[in-house]
């Protein structure tokens, strides 16, 4: 296993753009339009990981809620990575943790799920397959 990403939630993928090339001067990808997840996305890449910032396109988006919380943004999720979605997602939903839902594809072709954040001390965990 290992972290593949962390997701920040941003009011403003824009200014967050600028704001990270500004302190940190490392690649960022376009913006990329998820319309399965109602957010906007870009992925900042740092050595050793990489942070996705979402902004929500609209009402829709369970970026929205958090931001009604949280409006300045903030972290929301983390993800780690297995080499086996389905089984992880076996062992964790027979252990009784309380999977969001069955593993589905995300943007990039993998299959991912989450994990409530009742669950481990109030973080929101994505399980997604290896890149391949």
């Amino acid at each position: 296993m290992n972290i593949d990403h962390i997701a920040h939630a941003v009011p403003n993928i824009d200014k967050a753009i600028l704001a990270y090339k500004k302190l940190f001067n490392v690649p960022i990808s376009e913006i990329m339009i998820i319309e399965k997840q109602n957010i906007k996305m870009a992925i900042i890449s740092f050595e050793n990981l990489k942070i996705e910032l979402m902004e929500p396109l609209n009402d829709k988006s369970p970026i929205t809620k958090f931001l009604e919380k949280n409006p300045k943004g903030g972290l929301h999720h983390y993800c780690i990575s297995v080499n086996d979605v389905d089984s992880e997602y076996d062992k964790h939903k027979k252990s009784g943790l309380n999977v969001t839902a069955e593993p589905t594809s995300g943007y990039h072709g993998r299959n991912l799920y989450f994990i409530h954040p009742n669950d481990l001390s109030g973080a929101l965990i994505e399980v997604e397959e290896n890149e391949k």
